[in-house]
C-alpha cells in the first residue's frame, strides 16, 4: 500500500462526549452541584487523540502538558488515573513522568489502523452515549469487550479506516486513485 502524505485527522469516537457525561454523572451522585469536570478530561482525550499513530501508545509527559493546560500536574494525573479506571485508555507504564497510555478505539482511531487488536489487548469496552445525552436515564452505555462488537465496528467504519478523508489542498496520491 502506498502511503497517504495528506494531512488528516483521526476517527474521534462517541466514548468523547460519553467521558464528559460520566464526570458530570458522578459529580452529581457525590453532591457536587457545580459541574464535575474543568475541561481537562477532555483536553487529555483531545492531546492523546491527536498523537495516535497507528496501533501505538501515545507517550503523555505530564509536566509539560500541566505546564501547557496550566494546571498541576496533580490534575492530570488525577485525570488520567479516571480515564484508565473507567476503560477510556490503558496504562501500559509511567517513567520519569512519561506515561504511556493507549487509547481506546471507541474514544479515537488513527486511519489505517485496524480496532480490533487494540481492543482485544486491553479488552476495551465500547463506550457509547444514549440518545438524548444526558437527559437520558443511562446517558452512558457501555458494552464489555465483545471481539464480534467490535468486528461489527470495524466493518460498519471500514471505508473511513482504509480510505480516509483527504484535507489537504494539494491532494496526494493515494486519494487521487
Amino acid at each position: 500500500m502506498t502511503s497517504c502524505t495528506c494531512d488528516f485527522g483521526v476517527m474521534v469516537g462517541p466514548a468523547v462526549m460519553a467521558a464528559g457525561f460520566l464526570r458530570r454523572i458522578q459529580s452529581r451522585a457525590d453532591g457536587k452541584k457545580r459541574r464535575g469536570d474543568d475541561g481537562t478530561t477532555r483536553d487529555v482525550l483531545d492531546i492523546l487523540s491527536g498523537r495516535l499513530e497507528g496501533g501505538r501508545p501515545v507517550l503523555f509527559e505530564f509536566a509539560h502538558w500541566a505546564d501547557e493546560l496550566r494546571v498541576p500536574v496533580t490534575r492530570l494525573r488525577e485525570v488520567v488515573a479516571w480515564l484508565v479506571e473507567h476503560e477510556f485508555l490503558a496504562l501500559e507504564g509511567d517513567v520519569d513522568g512519561i506515561a504511556r497510555l493507549w487509547v481506546n478505539p471507541s474514544v479515537a482511531l488513527a486511519p489505517w489502523t485496524d480496532p480490533r487488536p487494540l481492543a482485544s489487548r486491553y479488552r476495551f469496552p465500547y463506550i457509547t452515549t444514549a440518545e438524548g445525552g444526558m437527559t437520558a436515564e443511562q446517558p452512558v452505555i457501555v458494552h464489555p469487550y465483545d471481539a464480534a462488537g467490535w468486528d461489527e465496528f470495524y466493518q460498519a467504519h471500514l471505508h473511513m479506516i482504509e480510505d480516509p478523508f483527504c484535507f489537504s489542498s494539494a491532494g496526494c496520491q493515494v486519494h487521487e486513485q
